[in-house]
């Protein structure tokens, strides 16, 4: 995997809870942006997981953040097990649900009670052990991705 200081973050967890805003930030401060929900990578990424993190690695040598709002599955727990394995820290985003759900209401609402349907059965996430982050603050508005990136380098 090369040098060992360099960070690799997965970020997944509930949909509209600002992964793809916080990995664009962290792009915009030396991080490479990867995000799963692109159709292309996600179709390599099924097609061969483990060569598919493998060459990403191999492809981009710095600091990586991975952003994925995968359901949670027998496959898709496999496939952050992979990450895991290869040395990604593994960060849940959730927090404030209906905050979350108005910001993504734009986007599926099908997608969104699926996701949180089965993230609600705890036997997917938890074994995984994730680092958790709540993205909103107390009055249901998203923290700032700076506050949140320090967040996940802390835990």
């Amino acid at each position: 995997m090369g040098d060992q200081k360099r960070r690799l973050i997965l970020i997944a967890g509930i949909p509209g809870t600002g992964k793809t805003t916080l990995g664009e930030f962290a792009r915009h401060h030396g991080f490479v942006h990867l995000g799963l929900e692109d159709p292309c990578l996600f179709k390599h990424l099924l097609h061969d997981s483990s060569k598919f993190i493998d060459d990403m690695l191999d492809k981009n040598v710095g600091d990586v953040v991975v952003t994925w709002g995968f359901v949670p599955s027998d496959v898709g727990t496999g496939i952050v097990k992979e990450f895991i394995a290869k040395g990604f820290k593994l960060v849940w985003f959730d927090g404030n649900r209906d905050a979350a759900f108005r910001a993504y209401i734009d986007r599926a609402t099908y997608l969104f009670n699926l996701q949180v349907g089965r993230i609600g059965d705890s036997t997917f996430i938890d074994p995984l052990k994730p680092v958790r982050v709540n993205s909103f603050d107390e009055n249901g508005k998203f923290k700032p991705p700076a506050v949140i990136l320090e967040e996940i380098e802390k835990g």
